[in-house]
């Protein structure tokens, strides 16, 4: 099954009353301001799954070092959770009215989320165990002025990441080192790096060879202008490497969809 994916925009509403109640002065900027635009995380029905699931954590703009695990278990009446989290400054260098940091369980309704626990840093890591009553469900971590809260704050640090299978279509990722960017190099150059990489990382060079060729091509000739570069030559450079990662998009789409006919089905697996 799928997981369910809920815009947690739900969660900057709910956060909107209580952050402006915990915002002393009239000039404070509004929390909720900081947070990046509304984003997806990823809600999993845990009952459709095995007996116990590993999840990921990652940052947001707010904590971006921050990352984890967690591995949720089935138990009786329930699911055991048990968090592992690195990479946390201290709350209240996000801001002093913040002191501490709260997991949270999110059910697909959006209403009465669960605060399964205070997570109290040691260093930068922290680890709880807690235990929920809910089988489908987002997880997220924010930045609170005190454990016992009932709804979180617009301070998201954290949110959980499904693992997904390495073929799975839906997916759409690098899964490779993070470019090392400089800044006399242009982003769109960095861009057609990227996208060639993620193409030949679909198979590109298999299923559809002739794009593929093509980007390389594209991305070649963008490379050398701009390593010979001259003032005029700029525009060239960014041109080149816009069409070659246009053509590396095209590659891999291609190639996702070819690598997908490709594959057995499940009804000529049974015969």
């Amino acid at each position: 099954m799928k997981p369910i994916y809920l815009v947690l925009f739900f969660i900057c509403l709910i956060c909107i009353g209580t952050s402006a109640q915990n915002m002393p002065g009239e000039h404070r900027v509004p929390t909720f301001r900081l947070m990046e635009s509304p984003r997806s995380v990823a809600v999993e029905n845990y009952s459709q799954r095995s007996p116990e699931t590993e999840v990921d954590f990652a940052g947001t703009a707010l904590m971006p070092k921050a990352h984890g695990t967690a591995k949720v278990a089935s138990a009786r009446g329930g699911y055991k959770v048990q968090v592992h989290l690195e990479g946390l400054g201290p709350a209240p260098q996000l801001d002093p009215a913040y002191l501490t940091y709260v997991l949270w369980a999110i059910p697909l309704n959006h209403k009465s989320p669960q605060n399964m626990g205070e997570l109290v840093l040691e260093g930068d890591e922290t680890s709880l165990t807690s235990f929920t009553n809910f089988a489908t469900f987002a997880m997220i971590v924010t930045a609170e002025p005190y454990f016992a809260v009932k709804q979180p704050s617009a301070m998201l640090v954290l949110h959980n990441v499904l693992r997904r299978p390495a073929d799975d279509p839906n997916v759409l990722r690098a899964d490779l080192l993070p470019l090392q960017m400089d800044s006399k190099t242009p982003l769109d150059i960095y861009e057609a790096r990227n996208a060639v990489r993620i193409a030949r990382r679909a198979g590109a060079e298999r299923y559809a060879a002739e794009s593929f060729h093509k980007a390389l091509q594209l991305l070649q000739q963008a490379e050398s202008i701009f390593a010979h570069k001259h003032g005029q030559d700029i525009p060239d450079v960014k041109q080149k490497a816009r069409e070659a990662t246009e053509a590396a998009e095209d590659a891999r789409a291609v190639a996702t969809e070819r690598g997908q006919e490709s594959k057995p089905s499940k009804s000529a697996d049974a015969q």
